[in-house]
This record gives structure tokens, sequence and C-alpha cells, in this order.
């Protein structure tokens, strides 16, 4: 239950980095519990669970193939019929164990980067200022690249808002 309230809550939109094999693989199994469960109390219940899950879904799914070293896009194989064994075959692959251009590997925790001499162990002072002394808030600072992180990720949020209009307007 933990994984999926992270990815639904902390990584709503977040398309970017790697999700290990574990993160995607709890998600889709709570994902799939919670379908099930609704399919009993209502369509309109479910068909609304489903269009407010379908972005950390979505974004669950392309970290995890940016793990296994693939481009998110391969995203798009899932609601194809032959090439959604594809998609769940990159799906089964063990993580890219060194870094790779998405970023570095998920599996390594904080508390293991900091047992191999590689981060220094944080520093708590009770003493030390709050994290909202220095908060500046400007309008100018929101954009759409802060935001969504880049055109790609735009584009495959509307391409899955297509797809989904497509499935509602078939039941």
């Amino acid at each position: 239950m933990r994984w999926y309230i992270e990815v639904v809550f902390n990584n709503y939109l977040n398309f970017q980095g790697r999700a290990r094999r574990k993160e995607f693989w709890m998600f889709t199994l709570v994902h799939i519990i919670i379908c099930f469960a609704l399919f009993f109390v209502g369509k309109i219940a479910l068909i609304s669970y489903l269009v407010l899950t379908v972005c950390p879904a979505v974004g669950v799914g392309i970290r995890r193939l940016h793990d296994t070293g693939r481009n998110g896009l391969w995203v798009l194989a899932a609601n194809v019929p032959l090439l959604g064994f594809i998609y769940f075959y990159f799906m089964f692959l063990d993580s890219d164990p060194n870094t790779n251009i998405y970023g570095e590997s998920p599996k390594d925790s904080y508390m293991d980067r900091i047992l191999k001499d590689e981060v220094p162990p944080p520093s708590v002072s009770p003493l030390s200022e709050s994290r909202f002394d220095n908060f500046d808030f400007k309008i100018a600072n929101f954009s759409p690249e802060k935001i969504f992180g880049n055109e790609t990720v735009v584009q495959v949020i509307i391409v899955v808002l297509i797809l989904l209009s497509i499935l509602i307007k078939s039941i």
C-alpha cells in the first residue's frame, strides 16, 4: 500500500527518473484490487477512479521503462493488443544496475549510499532554521516546463487523454 500511496500522491505527474520493479508491480496490484472492488460498486465510480489515476499509472509505467533503459513512449504499446505483451515483458526485466540517461539506479537506497561513503550523512541540529524561512512565492516562477518537465511529457499526456476519451465513449 505504501508504494501505491507514493505513486499516487507524491509522483502524480512525475514522468522523469526511474522506478523499481517493486514500485511498478505493487502499484499495479493495488490498482487492480481497487478496480475490482469498484466494479461491483458501479460503473461511474470505476470510471471516475480510472480517470483520476491515469496520470500516475502512465507515470510509473514510463519511469519503469526508464529503469530498464527504454524510452517512455513504449507505454503506448500497452494499448495495442499484440504489443502489450512486449510492454509487460519490459516490466518484468531487471533494472539497469548502473546510472543511465534517465538517472541513477533506484535500487541503491539512501542508506546504502551513506554506507558506501558516496553521500555524507545528514547533520541534524535541533536549532537549524526552518525550511520555510527562505520561502519566496512568485507567480513568474511557475511555467509549464517546471510543471510538466518537457514537451514530450505534454505530448504523452495528450495522447493518453485522447485514448481515455475513446475508451469512455466506447463504454
